[in-house]
């Protein structure tokens, strides 16, 4: 089994989750129906959401894959760079999918402005905020004026916000009940280390959360709920990561400023991308089978790719990670 899944911090789960867990495991027989209305209920105080707009699932996937069956668009826009999830999901409900990326001297963020003559021809939109390619956050008001254009014309915009812990953006689930058209995803994998014990949630208007309940057919655990409401309580968990994150960022981006064609795009989150050089799909090849959170990313099919992009590990293999890099690079 690979050591590291790219996005997923090396820091979690703490360990006040880890004891609440186990504590959880005393009462496995029984069903998580306590447990998840106090994780529900937390998820109401913090950030404005009633019961009705509200679905946990076990996965991101699983509730990425509910969306287009429950809406059955007819067209759908993956707002890119983007994983392959959101092109799956969306096919496999058969809808046609287009893409919009930017260009690389945009560090391939896509230009939203130049989007508006294109917004009427589609049923959903895909976006991740942060991106989860790049690790890049697009500013909050640039993608809310774009919300509101495509909700005034019927448009279903999916926000994916599985990276937003790792920044300080402001999240989009408070526009929830005032928005008929927003989709906000959220999980407890990635920021709090949780991928093996995931609880994933959907904030929507209420009918939409109704048709999406009917396709997820998979059930909570009390050990997941038990993680996911302990992990979001935890505020040393928060100021640990946060350090942690900006340190070794800054070490890559030391490590690497000196090497002559490599660097790394800016990033918000604990996911990042290199700009393109020859080098670096054999690093990547190198860095994957040594287990590390690294891998080639090649986009669309007529996009100018492969890039490579990785994730922070714990420091001593952010450091072997320099060291194949320059070796290879050199």
């Amino acid at each position: 089994m690979k050591p590291y899944e790219i996005g997923v911090s090396p820091l979690g789960p703490s360990r006040v989750v880890k004891a609440a867990v186990r504590k959880s495991v005393r009462s496995i027989n029984n069903r998580p129906g306590d447990a998840q209305e106090r994780f529900e209920r937390l998820l109401l105080s913090r950030f404005g959401i009633n019961r009705t707009n509200l679905l946990l699932a076990g996965s991101l996937k699983e509730l990425v894959y509910a969306i287009p069956q429950a809406l059955r668009p007819r067209k759908t826009l993956v707002i890119g760079p983007a994983i392959g999830l959101y092109q799956d999901a969306a096919a496999f409900a058969g809808s046609h999918v287009e893409f919009l990326q930017g260009k690389e001297e945009m560090a391939y963020m896509p230009d939203l402005p130049a989007f508006e003559d294109r917004i009427g021809h589609y049923d959903m939109v895909f976006i991740a905020n942060p991106n989860r390619i790049s690790g890049k956050a697009i500013d909050a008001r640039t993608v809310m004026a774009l919300v509101a254009r495509l909700s005034e014309r019927g448009c279903f915009v999916v926000i994916d916000e599985a990276l937003i812990e790792f920044t300080r953006q402001e999240s989009f689930l408070g526009n929830v009940p005032a928005s008929g058209n927003i989709i906000v995803l959220r999980t407890t994998a990635y920021y709090y280390g949780l991928a093996g014990l995931e609880l994933a949630f959907a904030a929507a208007t209420e009918d939409v959360i109704t048709a999406m309940r009917e396709r997820i057919h998979g059930e909570l655990n009390l050990p997941a709920v038990v993680a996911a409401h302990t992990a979001m309580k935890d505020k040393s968990f928060r100021k640990l990561t946060d350090k942690f994150v900006e340190d070794e960022k800054r070490l890559l981006q030391r490590a690497v400023g000196g090497m002559q064609g490599v660097a790394l795009y800016a990033s918000d989150t604990n996911v990042l991308l290199f700009k393109k050089h020859a080098c670096l799909p054999s690093a990547a090849r190198i860095a994957e089978r040594t287990g590390f959170a690294a891998e080639l990313y090649t986009g669309p099919e007529d996009a100018d790719f492969p890039l490579l992009r990785i994730s922070l590990m714990r420091h001593e293999h952010n450091l072997r990670l320099i060291k194949i890099i320059k070796q290879v690079c050199a």
